[in-house]
């Protein structure tokens, strides 16, 4: 066979099996919208979790703005009260005909008595202005932390309404993808375990931690609660951790700062690991290789091995560290 009858041979070769190879010359639709759904899902995550973080933003601003507002009435009541003071004392230093130089000088029983009295009357104006001074400076820096307080919280407003727009947009996307549970029976992830495993609960901290953890067990997934009746992933962490005397953010990632980082050799149940390289997600370690975790949208609290999922780190409340 010639040269140009190979080349077409081989040419008819690939065709054939172009045609008898499944997926050949072309991406396969399913597992590119797996693709998509699993990016969105994390991305939705993402978004949660910064939504949670500028929600206790908020809840710390408002905190500090109440702070500041129950000291502004007491203070000025003692900047108006001081004035008075420094006010009268002035009055009665140059009260007409009261006691000027002359009246005083008359009236006193020798220069020493009259050098005293212009003295006392000085000293006494000096101390009432020094501290009407001071209390007009602590009510100006006052009034200072209260704008700063008051344009920090329109900013966080902000992020919070941007964020909000954001999870709606991704939502529609994974509603286009037909990856919205929202609306149908909640269900535990896949990989789910099933088998009947108890963890065994301490009498300490971290034993109280896993206990209220395993007890959300079968409880549906909310975005941004934490409890009683729903949780998201760092709301259950939280919670877990709030019922042994332990209060950590509402946040994956301010959790893992918040830790004492450990090893995964150290792990011990209660110990929180944290997965995705943005620390999007959080989860307790209860023994045996396993994790309880509130998974996502749709789904129930479930218990689940270890590496499910990129981890990036483990963490020890500082309570319970050691």
């Amino acid at each position: 066979m010639g040269s140009i009858g190979k080349l077409w041979s081989a040419a008819a070769g690939f065709v054939v099996a172009a045609l008898i190879v499944p997926g050949a010359g072309h991406a396969d639709p399913v597992t590119d919208r797996q693709r998509q759904l699993a990016t969105a899902w994390q991305e939705l995550e993402v978004v949660i979790e910064r939504f949670n973080a500028v929600r206790d933003d908020l809840r710390a601003t408002d905190a500090q703005l109440e702070r500041v507002n129950s000291r502004t009435g007491p203070l000025q009541a003692r900047v108006d009260a001081a004035q008075r003071d420094a006010d009268e004392v002035a009055a009665t230093l140059y009260r007409s005909g009261a006691v000027t130089t002359t009246a005083v000088l008359i009236s006193a029983p020798s220069p020493e008595s009259f050098m005293d009295q212009l003295a006392t009357l000085d000293h006494l104006q000096r101390r009432r202005t020094d501290a009407l001074r001071r209390l007009k400076a602590d009510r100006a820096a006052l009034a200072r932390e209260h704008d700063e307080l008051s344009g920090l919280k329109v900013r966080q407003r902000t992020q919070q309404q941007e964020l909000g727009q954001r999870k709606a947009t991704i939502e529609a996307q994974l509603r286009r993808l037909g990856g919205d549970r929202a609306g149908r029976a909640a269900r535990a992830p896949s990989g789910a375990l099933h088998d009947g495993y108890v963890p065994v609960f301490t009498d300490d901290p971290a034993g109280r931690a896993v206990r209220y953890a395993f007890s959300q067990l079968g409880k549906v997934y909310r975005w941004g609660a934490d409890g009683p009746d729903t949780f998201d992933c760092s709301g259950l962490t939280m919670a877990a951790w709030k019922a042994a005397g332990v209060v950590l953010p509402h946040n994956a990632a301010r959790q893992k700062k918040t830790v004492t980082p450990i090893r995964r050799e150290d792990l011990r149940p209660g110990d929180l690991v944290f997965y995705y390289k943005d620390v999007s997600h959080v989860g307790m370690y209860i023994g045996d290789g396993r994790v309880i975790e509130a998974p996502r949208a749709g789904e129930r609290i479930s218990m689940r091995l270890l590496d499910y999922a990129p981890i990036v780190g483990y963490g020890r409340p500082d309570y319970a560290a050691g």
